[in-house]
């Protein structure tokens, strides 16, 4: 008798666990409408990001005079939360801070220092951003090599710093709050 009433206890216990199971844990997930964005960059794409940074360094189209160049892989839409740029740095570029957006760097070519958290200091206010050289005092430090990955949340300042006669090259995933 007490083995009978252990094996009608077990199979009540065991009910709840094969309802869970059973259950598509996918099922209230609707899928249409769905952007077609199925998107791959294969190395010859990435190659040729690289090859239009490059372009733009040398013609001295950098921002603000630094040699920071951009190719956006996937521009910002209303329909999702985040974009995919490819950027090529190859000397000193300014700290940074974004209010709403949380930046996944990719390291895909060369190393560098990503600086994160700390004060932006050696700013002029009211002077143009083309010049000036402020700095980041009292930020992280993260070295950074072609395979790493980083992840910076908004709302803290960055930068990225390049040795002499080096550059770094990544993917900066943008996604947006």
């Amino acid at each position: 008798m007490r083995c009978s009433r252990c094996l009608v206890a077990l199979t009540l216990l065991a009910l709840p666990a094969a309802a869970a199971a059973a259950q598509d844990p996918f099922a209230d997930v609707p899928n249409e409408p769905r952007p077609e964005e199925f998107l791959h960059w294969d190395a010859e794409a990435v190659a040729g990001f690289q090859d239009e940074l490059d372009a733009t360094l040398r013609n001295g189209e950098g921002i603000w005079g630094t040699p920071f160049a951009v190719e956006t892989a996937l521009p910002r839409a209303d329909h999702r939360p985040h974009s995919v740029q490819i950027i090529h740095r190859a000397g000193y570029t300014q700290p940074e801070i974004h209010t709403t957006k949380w930046d996944l760097y990719v390291v895909l070519k060369g190393a560098g220092t990503v600086l994160v958290g700390g004060e932006r200091v050696d700013w002029i206010e009211g002077r143009p951003p083309e010049g000036q050289r402020p700095r980041l005092e009292g930020a992280h430090e993260f070295e950074v090599a072609e395979g790493d990955m980083l992840h910076v949340p908004a709302r803290s300042w960055h930068q990225v710093v390049v040795p002499e006669g080096g550059s770094i090259t990544y993917a900066l995933i943008n996604v947006f709050e």
